[in-house]
């Protein structure tokens, strides 16, 4: 596998699921008075790590189980095309699941048996949302897994692995981000949802039809934000409200997604993400 093939098959658009929380767990652990930023620097490779490693299943297991059978947008399709073998492809995962399971041994032996079990679950999601007889992605249920995984989980291992305590806000903060990028995941499977179909799967885009699930989309991005004065009202910090700036942003690429079609619906779901990410880390500063 050369440098391109990688790059490919590691998606590194998609690795803003890894940045934002991270940078938000991190910047929760300062505020809360105590913070290690060794931990966090081995948190977040660690976490890096892992996405990759899913990443890689996921194009191993959608090549196995028959869903993605010709180059299409939004994968990295190496493997149907026949550059590198499925074989070479899962290998990489396992390597990475390695590594960073190596990386995390200071971590749990500093912080104890609660990061284990955060990232066990992490790791099995990884490995099952792609992998096995019954994939997470065949399943109604993937948004859920993806969402609690990659932002509630996330940010409290973060806080806790960069303080060694946990604040309730950290919950609270959680959400949004569970939400969005858990949102991620509906504009993909609404992008596929031809493909997925002809594969079996029952994907909650699949179950619910277009016109609901586009409904859900546009919700669960609204609720991300309204969610913003119910943390000012529990927190009584202000600056919570600064994601309020990126509303603009996300309601031009709601209008964009809804004028013509889901096809870059991954791109800018990601974006809105990333800036209401980035603005939520600034504000907790």
């Amino acid at each position: 596998m050369n440098f391109r093939q990688f790059i490919a098959l590691i998606r590194v658009p998609s690795l803003t699921a890894t940045v934002v929380p991270l940078l938000t767990g991190g910047i929760i652990a300062i505020r809360s008075g105590t913070f290690d930023i060794v931990f966090w620097l081995i948190m977040f490779v660690v976490a890096l790590f892992m996405q990759i490693a899913a990443n890689a299943f996921n194009e191993h297991g959608d090549f196995i189980n028959g869903i993605d059978k010709l180059a299409s947008h939004g994968f990295a399709g190496i493997i149907v095309r026949g550059e590198v073998s499925a074989n070479n492809v899962l290998a990489i995962g396992i390597a990475f699941y390695i590594a960073a399971a190596l990386l995390a041994v200071p971590l749990v032996l500093a912080r104890g048996i609660y990061v284990l079990v955060m990232g066990l679950i992490a790791a099995i999601v990884g490995v099952l949302y792609s992998e096995g007889p019954l994939p997470l992605s065949r399943t109604p249920f993937g948004e859920i897994f993806v969402g609690i995984t990659m932002g509630l989980i996330e940010i409290i291992a973060t806080e806790f692995i960069s303080s060694g305590k946990i604040i309730f806000s950290a919950y609270l903060i959680s959400v949004p981000i569970s939400l969005l990028v858990a949102d991620i995941l509906v504009a993909n499977n609404l992008r596929d949802i031809n493909k997925d179909s002809q594969a079996g799967r029952k994907t909650l885009v699949i179950i619910l039809g277009i016109k609901y699930s586009q409904a859900l989309y546009y919700a669960m991005i609204a609720l991300s934000y309204a969610w913003l004065p119910f943390m000012y009202a529990f927190t009584e910090n202000i600056r919570l409200n600064l994601p309020l700036v990126t509303l603009p942003f996300a309601a031009v690429g709601m209008i964009l997604l809804h004028k013509n079609g889901w096809r870059l619906g991954v791109e800018i779901s990601s974006i809105i993400y990333l800036l209401y990410g980035i603005a939520l880390a600034i504000a907790l500063l």
